[in-house]
């Protein structure tokens, strides 16, 4: 078995057949999902992947989300797994993972992606706060427990990161916590509200975007399928909405410096056709 560099195409392979694969499972389990990020961005402005990304990028709404996290270990597959910190003890994201076993990958990364296999994220889509001081308040506090779980998976830190010294303290009073705990405190925080009788939602898991990930939850009330590679996969049918609150002009391309794949652009991978 040889180990050789992926080109991003490669990648976007693999993530497409995990993204049907997930399409078939909600399909079945009438499960709602969209696609998310840089995934429906690409939907919208590419008709497929955006050409030098490598992930893919999915949420549903809460309720649905934990359907699918209580189903997780029926609908694995001897391919797929569905990874979940309430699941897997080793597991140390802070919301859910679909692993392809046929890949592994290697990542000279400082911070744990978890299991060495490409994966698909799916996120919860939470209710959130009516009033925007408390949404500004809450996604602080999700801030801070991201933080914790971040410095908890740390294995050192980049030559020429800002706050070395910090961050190394950090790392170290973490270390004597499960990475798992930190992943499961921020899911709790984060499901405290009533999905269903919100005004607003927004993913808070993962605090990339902080607040702009604030939207009424209207824009979440239908779906749309949109054009994606060879297929269609759904989008909230408010997707211009919320391309627009995460990227602004979202139809204008970045400079060309800018891009770069974000997770695997320093992967190999080894193939395989999973135990």
């Amino acid at each position: 078995m040889g180990e050789t560099f992926i080109a991003p195409e490669k990648i976007q392979e693999r993530g497409l057949e995990m993204l049907k694969f997930v399409d078939e499972v909600c399909r079945r389990e009438n499960l709602t999902y969209w696609l998310s990020g840089g995934t429906l961005l690409g939907a919208v402005r590419h008709k497929g992947f955006i050409p030098w990304d490598d992930d893919v990028d999915l949420m549903m709404p809460r309720p649905d989300y934990e359907k699918l996290v209580a189903a997780a270990e029926r609908l694995s597959t001897e391919r797929y797994i569905l990874a979940h910190p309430r699941l897997q003890d080793d597991y140390a994201m802070s919301w859910m993972r679909v692993y392809d076993l046929g890949t592994q990958v290697r990542l000279s990364k400082v911070i744990s992606l978890g299991p060495g296999n490409l994966f698909v994220d799916i996120f919860p889509v939470d209710a959130l706060p009516t009033n925007k001081l408390l949404s500004d308040l809450h996604f602080r506090r999700a801030r801070l427990r991201y933080i914790l779980l971040k410095s908890s998976r740390r294995t050192g830190v980049w030559p020429n990161e800002r706050l070395k010294l910090l961050k190394k303290i950090l790392t170290r009073i973490t270390h004597l916590v499960p990475s798992n705990r930190y992943a499961r405190r921020l899911d709790r925080f984060c499901n405290r509200g009533d999905f269903n009788k919100a005004r607003y939602a927004g993913c808070c898991v993962i605090t990339h975007y902080g607040n702009r990930e604030r939207m009424p939850k209207s824009i979440y009330e239908s779906t749309v399928r949109l054009p994606f590679c060879d297929g269609k996969f759904p989008a909230p049918v408010g997707w211009d909405t919320y391309l627009r609150n995460l990227y602004g002009d979202y139809m204008q391309l970045p400079p060309e410096n800018q891009r770069v794949s974000q997770h695997y652009l320093r992967a190999t991978i080894i193939d395989g056709e999973g135990e």
